[in-house]
């Protein structure tokens, strides 16, 4: 599935407000944006969409073959995908959202001083440790049994390889930049998954395991659009990755602030990556401070 869904940015920088931050690294830039609580209800709606958006290559994959074309899923009991992903744990939760972050960043904000990036699809379908755990959750449901999904027996490993990409085109529709993206979602900041999310980056090839999963994904669409995505990252996955710049962006997004931030305002190094990030590529890091964090995973999530 092609995405297209964009949200306004008026209300989106009145909510995530940009701080003020200087850097004069000509291969790393940070840059911290804060949650204003107060301006989220105007971009309520427009976010929600867009996250869910995000989720529904994942839920057609879980779909795929129980659906009747006739009659699709008139009752919701039929539906395999009914519960997804309000049923999951925060954690997963929180990852989903760190991932929908890191590519509505890209889209709206920019990365490495350029605008024009392009994130065809998320890669959420990959994520088969979560869909098995859906099918113990429909059962249970449909049993009449009990089901807590924020208990710690409901907590599954997160998805492996590139979190999402991001694209640049030229005039003749031919990619000529990746920007692979790790996320991290916490409610508290962590020093160690700081260092693991730059040493993961550093350990990315020249071709990003994520191109080829996009391509399956977007094999399974026949429109135009997602046929000219599979015809021009197939040229990237073969030979294209030889002379195409990957780059490298960090989005980690955090459910509290520093606790002195008139001397530090970001959790992530301000002038240079971390010492774990050891490669010599270009480095975008994006940190988002949401102070409602669980609100947030709720709303777009769970309805609430």
């Amino acid at each position: 599935m092609i995405r297209s869904r964009r949200v306004t940015l008026q209300p989106l920088n009145a909510w995530l407000v940009p701080q003020p931050l200087t850097s004069v690294n000509s291969k790393y830039e940070l840059r911290v944006w804060r949650e204003v609580n107060a301006n989220f209800g105007a971009l309520r709606d427009e976010l929600v969409a867009y996250a869910q958006e995000a989720l529904d290559d994942a839920r057609s994959r879980i779909r795929k073959g129980f659906e009747d074309h006739l009659s699709p899923f008139s009752d919701r009991v039929d539906d395999p995908a009914v519960h997804y992903p309000a049923m999951l744990n925060r954690i997963t939760l929180q990852g989903y959202l760190g991932e929908t972050l890191a590519g509505l960043a890209v889209e709206h904000f920019g990365a490495l001083g350029e605008k024009d990036w392009h994130v065809p699809a998320f890669l959420f379908r990959f994520h088969d440790q979560e869909f098995q755990h859906l099918d113990l959750i429909n059962e249970r449901i449909i049993m009449g049994e009990s089901h807590d999904p924020d208990a710690e027996a409901e907590k599954r490993p997160g998805r492996t390889g590139d979190d999402a990409l991001a694209f640049q085109l030229d005039g003749e529709g031919k990619i000529t930049h990746v920007l692979a993206l790790e996320a991290k979602c916490l409610a508290v900041s962590n020093s160690a998954i700081i260092a693991d999310a730059h040493g993961k980056l550093a350990a990315g090839t020249r071709r990003p395991s994520g191109i080829r999963e996009l391509i399956n994904l977007l094999s399974d669409y026949e429109n135009n659009e997602a046929q000219a995505w599979v015809a021009r990252l197939l040229e990237l996955y073969r030979d294209g990755f030889k002379t195409v710049k990957r780059s490298d962006g960090l989005a980690y997004t955090v459910g509290n602030s520093p606790i002195k931030p008139k001397t530090r305002l970001s959790w992530l190094q301000a002038d240079a990556p971390h010492a774990s990030y050891t490669v010599d590529r270009q480095l975008d890091a994006m940190e988002f401070q949401l102070t409602e964090l669980k609100v947030l995973v709720d709303t777009l999530y769970r309805g609430a």
